[in-house]
C-alpha cells in the first residue's frame, strides 16, 4: 500500500498556460493518457513511452534532414528555354540583395535558425538529465527553447511556398527536388517533436537536470 506521503512526492504543482489554475501533476504519466485543464479544458499533458529516447533520436535526424535540405537545390523552374534552381538559403539571400535586410534576417530565423536552435535545445536539456554537463544551465535552455518554439515556422513556410507553386504551375514547368522532399521531412520530424515536448513535461526535465 503507498503511504500519504508516496502519493504526495509523486505530484507537483503545476500551473495552466492558459488560465493559470494550480494543478497538481503527477511525475509519470502512462502512454497516451490526456491531462487537460479542470478548468479550461486546454490539454496540460500526453503521456507517451520513452520520450526522452524518441525526442533525441527525432532531433538528431532532424538535424541531419536539414543539413541536406542546406545543401541541395530546392526547387527547379524551366520556362520559355531557361532553366533555373532556387536553394533554399535563398528564401533570404534574395531580400537581403534586395536590401530587405530586416525581413531577410526574420525568413532565415524561422525556418531555419530557430527549429534548429529548439532541437539542439531541447536535445542538450535530455543529455543533462543522464549526464551532469555542467558548463550549460539547463534552466536557460528551457527558456531558450519555450521563447522560440512559437517562432518556428516550418510548416508555415511550406504552406507558403505549396500556395506559391499553385500560382505560377500554368506559367513554368516545376521540378520538386532533394531539397524540399528534405525539408518536407524537416517539418514532418518537426512537429513530431513539438507533440511530445509539452510544457509540463519540457520543465519536468529542466528540473531534472538542474538537480544534478
Amino acid at each position: 500500500m503507498t503511504s500519504k506521503n508516496q502519493h504526495k512526492s509523486c505530484q507537483y504543482n503545476y500551473a495552466c498556460a492558459e488560465c493559470d489554475l494550480l494543478i497538481k501533476m503527477p511525475r509519470h504519466i502512462p502512454h497516451r493518457t490526456v491531462l487537460s485543464c479542470p478548468r479550461c479544458k486546454h490539454t496540460l499533458a500526453v503521456g507517451h513511452r520513452n520520450p526522452k529516447h524518441h525526442v533525441v533520436a527525432v532531433s538528431i535526424t532532424a538535424i541531419v534532414v536539414m543539413i541536406i535540405a542546406l545543401s541541395f537545390s530546392f526547387i527547379s523552374f524551366s520556362a520559355n528555354g531557361q532553366n533555373r534552381d532556387i536553394y533554399l538559403l535563398q528564401a533570404s539571400s534574395e531580400l537581403f540583395f534586395q536590401e530587405y535586410y530586416f525581413v531577410a534576417a526574420i525568413v532565415l530565423a524561422f525556418i531555419v535558425i530557430l527549429p534548429v536552435l529548439y532541437l539542439c535545445c531541447l536535445s542538450i536539456i535530455i543529455l543533462n538529465t543522464q549526464y551532469n554537463l555542467s558548463f550549460l544551465s539547463t534552466h536557460l535552455l528551457g527558456r531558450i527553447a519555450s521563447s522560440i518554439l512559437p517562432w518556428a515556422m516550418t510548416e508555415v513556410f511550406l504552406i507558403s511556398v505549396l500556395v506559391a507553386l499553385i500560382k505560377i504551375v500554368s506559367m513554368a514547368e516545376i521540378s520538386l527536388n532533394v531539397s524540399f522532399w528534405a525539408y518536407v521531412v524537416f517539418a514532418t520530424l518537426f512537429t513530431y517533436v513539438v507533440s511530445i515536448v509539452d510544457n509540463h513535461r519540457l520543465w519536468q526535465w529542466v528540473a531534472q537536470g538542474d538537480n544534478w
